[in-house]
């Protein structure tokens, strides 16, 4: 039997077999570049959508609210997500939801913020602003959103 000790982030490996194992899958599957999950934003006649793609979660574990202009959705991490080596093990782990942050500019006289409608299904959060009276049934001049 092959036992792994953890000791604050660090792996330690009781046999030199499974430590060139564990460093040959790192350099082959290295984690992602960025946590910042991917986004999508489209125009419809009468509103826009944001789609984030948030695998495991849902529009409740983020927040989302507007500050200065920017439409921020954050995800603060779950602090109860480690266990104990006693009570889980992972033998693979490809991946997991880290903390982000996603700010996006918006333009608050082409959408209504106070009628946003958020959801979610299938790991996608759903954010649908209506377009303002002025904009509503007309394709927006400008970009109201940024996608950084």
């Amino acid at each position: 039997m092959i036992l792994q000790h953890f000791k604050e982030g660090e792996l330690y490996f009781d046999d030199e077999l499974t430590k060139n194992a564990w460093e040959s899958n790192q350099k082959l599957n290295p984690m992602a570049l960025s946590p910042t999950p991917a986004l999508n934003i489209k125009e419809y006649t009468r509103y826009f959508q944001i789609d984030l793609v948030v695998p495991g979660l849902t529009h409740e574990d983020l927040n989302i609210y507007l500050a200065e202009n920017m439409l921020v959705l954050q995800y603060e991490g779950n602090p109860t997500a480690f266990e104990s080596v006693l009570t889980q093990r992972n033998w693979r782990q490809e991946f997991k939801s880290l903390p982000f942050v996603r700010q996006i500019p918006v333009f608050p006289d082409m959408v209504q913020i106070d009628q946003m409608q958020v959801g979610s299904a299938n790991g996608v959060v759903s954010i649908r602003l209506p377009k303002t009276e002025a904009l509503s049934g007309k394709v927006a001049p400008i970009m109201p959103f940024s996608n950084n």
